[in-house]
């Protein structure tokens, strides 16, 4: 599975054009390239590097669809949650027969800067795989560049986070493994946050059937073997200062110390170009690939409590995250209040949860606003929970502690449809 070929052939099935644009500088060219052709996939070669780059590939729901075959989000939840719920086993192969070693630095690798406020040149799709004893976790860490050996990444306190203080604890740094262009499900994988102890390149087998792993030659970390570029190296205990870096709302996340990787070793698959996937902080591919993994768990939750719900989406104008909308059919009163809690439950970074009924498409923000406008009663109908643990991006908040708002923009359930019921263009 050559993950090259993969994404063309999602981009086939999604029925997406793909343009070759041939060299392209490491200043903001690919943002622009990106920003304006959202409706393309976009290849290019990385001037000063032999990297080939690619952007774009899911930036609509229609590309989630074409990766897993799919018509409809219940066939692509159903996907998800059975991978999460049912992780695949892994075959370890010989690491020798996909990959080779490089003499390279970290000036070898597809660092590019987005935006003119970024702090330095970044690696956006950089996933990291740490293992202590039995435990494995895969997942995205922002890295920048500060010298030929040293990158400052981000660490959220999530698994990684977690996995790492074992091995500083011990007064050693955390060995980790880099994986740059890995295939479109592994990515997915890891960008969900499965129980610690489900390795999220199981999840990805699971989704894709693809389950062949190496593993690396100094830490024995279990890696992709279709993976274009492997880096061994460890996370310090010292740390450095990161950002400033423009995150996912198009906000500048600022400055902080955090654990810098120093890398060991540089390994290239043989059968294949190196390969890497340019995420455009703030932007659609960003937005899906970090946010759409949280929906089927929304989904699943808002079902327990509200059988009829129609659809979940955590929507573009939140930026993938902080806003979550969903349609229903009430079948009981209170039904709309249990759905808004469900879903913050199932997403705790979600800000502001809009509920509307099943006649309000929640893919047209005009709808949800009518909605609000015609079905909202503010003294009855807004919920709002105070200093609650939320997002750390969200600017409001104080250190990730927050309000969050859940809006019943539904009919009243004792009160006759008509008196709501929108009047259809025939």
């Amino acid at each position: 599975m050559n993950p090259l070929i993969l994404i063309r052939e999602m981009a086939r099935k999604a029925g997406k054009p793909v343009e070759k644009v041939g060299r392209v500088e490491k200043d903001y060219a690919v943002t622009k390239l990106a920003s304006s052709n959202r409706e393309k996939l976009i290849l290019f070669e990385l001037e000063g590097s032999e990297f080939t780059g690619y952007t774009n590939l899911v930036t609509t729901r229609n590309d989630i669809y074409a990766m897993f075959n799919a018509s409809t989000d219940l066939e692509v939840y159903d996907r998800v949650v059975k991978a999460l719920e049912n992780p695949a086993t892994l075959d370890t192969v010989e690491f020798d027969e996909h990959f080779e070693k490089r003499d390279y630095t970290l000036d070898s690798l597809p660092f590019i800067k987005y935006y003119k406020d970024d702090g330095s040149r970044y690696l956006t799709s950089s996933i990291y795989i740490i293992c202590f004893e039995k435990i494995c976790n895969a997942s995205y860490h922002r890295t920048m560049y500060k010298s030929p050996m040293e990158a400052p990444i981000r660490v959220v306190p999530r698994h990684l986070h977690f996995l790492m203080k074992k091995y500083h604890e011990r007064g050693v740094d955390a060995p980790v493994a880099l994986v740059l262009g890995a295939d479109p499900y592994f990515e997915l994988a890891a960008a969900m946050t499965p129980p610690l102890g489900v390795f999220e390149a199981s999840v990805a087998a699971a989704m894709s059937g693809y389950n062949k792993v190496v593993k690396t030659p100094l830490y024995k970390i279990p890696v992709p073997a279709n993976a274009s570029v492997i880096v061994e190296g460890v996370l310090t205990r010292e740390l450095a200062d990161e950002g400033p870096f423009t995150d996912i709302l198009m906000l500048l996340d600022g400055k902080r110390p955090q654990p810098v990787f120093k890398p060991s070793g540089f390994y290239v698959n043989k059968h294949q170009t190196p390969l890497f996937h340019a995420i455009i902080p703030g932007l659609w591919e960003h937005q899906f690939l970090m946010g759409f993994p949280r929906e089927p768990l929304i989904f699943q939750e808002v079902r327990k409590v509200a059988p009829g719900v129609v659809k979940v989406r955590l929507t573009e104008g939140g930026s993938g995250w902080l806003h979550v909308a969903i349609s229903l059919k009430q079948s009981s009163p209170g039904e709309a209040k249990l759905a808004g809690l469900a879903a913050i439950t199932a997403h705790p970074s979600v800000k502001h949860v809009f509920v509307v009924d099943e006649d309000i498409d929640v893919d047209n923000p005009l709808e949800i606003e009518w909605a609000l406008a015609t079905r909202l009663k503010g003294s009855e109908d807004i919920i709002i929970l105070k200093d609650i643990r939320g997002s750390t991006l969200e600017p409001r908040s104080k250190e990730g502690i927050g309000d969050k708002v859940i809006f019943l923009a539904v009919k009243p359930f004792n009160e006759p449809w008509d008196k709501y019921r929108r009047v259809v263009i025939e």
